[in-house]
């Protein structure tokens, strides 16, 4: 095992199980080290999420700002059932390590080694939200934090969302609409079919057609982002001896950031054209893209972070970017982890990469920002 503070601090969080909706022991964790590593922050919590900031910088940002509000994101929440991690050839293993515990136990290290070094250019602040993974927007831990604390979101100038990049800088991030499609029969008895209509050969061919539709590549920010439609669910009427009088299908699109969410919602019921397969197409929720917004802030930080060699690319998948710029927050995905991995059972992060970001995060932030930098 590296002995190094940062893996050390990454090893102690995955020792703390933190399924969705089960965060405290790791928030009760993390306000204890943080009130060691910045005892002049205050916390501010709210429905199992956490904003650190500084005291002198309170969320009611009664404060002028006078130096760029750059605030750390990230998730406590977790989706691989908890297991007791392990290091191997190179890797540490446990439940969140690359989604996203790897970031966050960098952003604890960061302000521990150079926290008094980077405040005399920033106002920084971190914000630890809960429930982040596979719930509706309305119970993410973000979602409530911004509704609490609306004057602390409107002051920060950026906003770094540790989410699992392989150490890329990731911009905006892709919509997602799930709608539920309905194909209807006629029930009957198996041996004799003809008495009924099978409602999921009734369901082959809009399924085929969903099938055959190819990813659309669109290039918003100079970058590709791809509109795919997909089936992830299926499931019809329960009956070994009968023919099943409905069917039902979850489609899910993702959409490049070049639509609104009402924009995407007509165009994939154009995309499907239900009615003429005799089916309906229901929306069951949605979730913006992710734009793109610039700022003095924002832009030397890209500046700086390219001149670094750091590969710029779309995130081709949703985080809470999207939330944020939403709200005119300008955001980007920035983290150790490794895409691959996230949600898998073995769950795994690079030591090497873990290591590596935190001192090309401390590289990028330890002068002020200009765009000359």
């Amino acid at each position: 095992m590296s002995n190094s503070p940062v893996v050390q601090y990454l090893e102690a969080m995955l020792n703390i199980a933190s399924p969705t909706g089960q965060e405290q022991a790791f928030n009760t964790w993390f306000i204890a080290q943080m009130a060691a590593v910045c005892p002049h922050w205050q916390v501010s919590a709210h429905k199992d999420s956490l904003i650190f900031a500084p005291a002198t910088s309170p969320t009611n940002d009664t404060e002028p700002a006078q130096k760029p509000h750059l605030c750390l994101v990230g998730h406590s929440d977790v989706v691989p059932a908890h297991f007791a991690p392990r290091y191997e050839a190179g890797r540490l293993h446990g439940s969140g390590a690359s989604d996203m515990k790897g970031a966050l136990a960098a952003f604890l290290q960061l302000l521990k080694q150079w926290g008094p070094e980077l405040e005399e250019h920033y106002r920084l602040s971190l914000v630890v939200y809960a429930r982040e993974e596979q719930t509706p927007l309305v119970d993410n831990g973000l979602y409530h934090l911004i509704d609490a604390f609306p004057a602390f979101f409107k002051s920060i100038d950026t906003a770094i969302i540790g989410e699992p990049t392989d150490n890329t800088l990731q911009l905006g991030c892709v919509g997602s609409i799930h709608a539920e499609l309905t194909v209807k029969g006629k029930a009957c008895h198996s041996a004799r079919p003809w008495n009924g209509e099978n409602a999921i050969y009734k369901a082959l061919p809009l399924m085929q057609k969903i099938a055959g539709l190819t990813p659309v590549a669109h290039t918003v920010f100079g970058l590709t982002f791809f509109d795919v439609i997909q089936l992830t669910e299926s499931q019809s009427q329960a009956g070994r001896t009968s023919l099943p009088g409905w069917w039902k299908g979850n489609v899910n699109f993702r959409f490049a950031p070049i639509r609104s969410e009402s924009e995407a919602w007509e165009f994939l019921q154009a995309q499907l054209e239900v009615a003429d397969f005799g089916a309906e197409l229901t929306l069951l929720d949605s979730v913006p893209a992710g734009r793109v917004i610039k700022n003095p802030c924002f832009e030397a930080l890209m500046e700086r972070f390219k001149a670094r060699g750091v590969a710029l690319e779309p995130k081709q998948a949703w985080t809470d970017v999207a939330q944020l710029t939403a709200h005119g927050i300008a955001a980007f995905n920035f983290g150790p982890g490794l895409t691959a991995q996230a949600h898998t059972e073995d769950e795994h992060i690079l030591v090497r990469d873990l290591e590596d970001y935190l001192h090309l995060l401390h590289d990028v932030l330890r002068s002020p920002l200009t765009h000359e930098s």
